[in-house]
């Protein structure tokens, strides 16, 4: 499958900022919101549009992580399967309460399915493995506290608000998935990661789910049982938290390109786990991309200013 979607895996991450730095996204006030829907409806074509463009992953942060990871994270870092989209369209707009914006990227096929039970064997006798099918994604990063930056692996200590657009876990729900990710220089209490900075200094990340949850749950399939040839993995939900349902969200593939729509209101009233927008003062974007990959097969922008009219 060619490779080309947005999005983001271990939170937005690590292109080159200086070859991609610059880029300003201007959103528009309306006084009517726009349809979260998946398709650009009248009210985008009076919008101004940012083409933003976009990286791999560095080569010297490939091989310093191929290096000295260890566990899980080794084997991942080992691949080569990389995103090849170059750029993403952006547009915003605004009213008196909430922010919306509009992503369009070329992807010659839709991959709306992440890692599908299939069946292996007779109806009788078989069994379901995980398939290889991976879902096209797009996120956003936006600051909360501490220095902004779209390399996850630079070396500053800060906290992001971090949107995921998931063709197959969440576009169903009608929701991002919406984290906050922690970047520290000491190793944090809990769950985290670890991964490491060009000049082979470690960074420790915290990816979590705002209101503890996920807009999606896995599937309990007996293995053993038929029910089909192809039984989906995940199944996109609401979550009851408040918090972990903010963003609304919907993406539509058509002729060879997908349209992702997302909104929430400026202030949620969650400041330690959201980003507060608050015009006309200016904040900063990144985006990524993922088509059909995973891990750090993304491609990323470098930090877009987003400005507001």
């Amino acid at each position: 499958m060619p490779r080309s979607i947005v999005a983001l895996v271990l939170g937005l991450t690590l292109s080159s900022p200086a070859a991609l730095a610059g880029e300003v996204l201007q959103a528009k006030q309306v006084a009517a919101p726009p349809s979260v829907d998946g398709t650009a409806e009248a009210l985008w074509d009076a919008v101004p549009g940012t083409m933003v463009k976009l990286a791999p992953v560095p080569a010297a942060l490939v091989a310093i992580n191929r290096e000295k990871q260890s566990g899980k994270y080794a084997k991942n870092w080992g691949k080569d399967n990389y995103t090849s989209v170059a750029e993403v369209e952006l547009k915003a707009v605004y009213t008196a309460n909430e922010v919306f914006f509009l992503a369009r990227w070329k992807d010659a096929s839709k991959d709306d399915q992440h890692k599908p039970f299939k069946w292996e064997g007779d109806k009788k006798a078989g069994e379901y493995v995980n398939g290889e099918e991976r879902e096209d994604r797009l996120a956003f990063q936006f600051p909360i506290h501490g220095e902004f930056s779209a390399n996850m692996l630079s070396a500053t200590e800060r906290v992001v608000d971090v949107w995921q657009w998931k063709a197959a876990r969440t576009n169903g729900a009608g929701l991002l998935h919406d984290k906050h990710h922690v970047y520290a220089k000491s190793e944090p209490k809990g769950k985290f990661s670890t991964h490491y900075t060009a000049d082979g200094t470690p960074i420790y990340i915290v990816r979590a789910n705002d209101g503890g949850v996920s807009p999606y749950k896995t599937n309990k399939v007996d293995p053993f049982t038929y029910q089909g040839d192809l039984v989906a993995q995940y199944l996109p939900i609401v979550p009851e938290q408040a918090d972990a349902a903010d963003v609304r969200a919907r993406g539509r593939w058509q002729d060879g390109q997908w349209t992702v729509e997302a909104g929430r209101k400026l202030d949620t009233g969650h400041a330690d786990t959201d980003a507060v927008f608050a015009p006309p003062r200016a904040t900063k974007l990144a985006v990524a991309a993922f088509d059909h990959a995973g891990d750090h097969f993304h491609a990323v922008s470098g930090v877009v200013e987003l400005t507001f009219e």
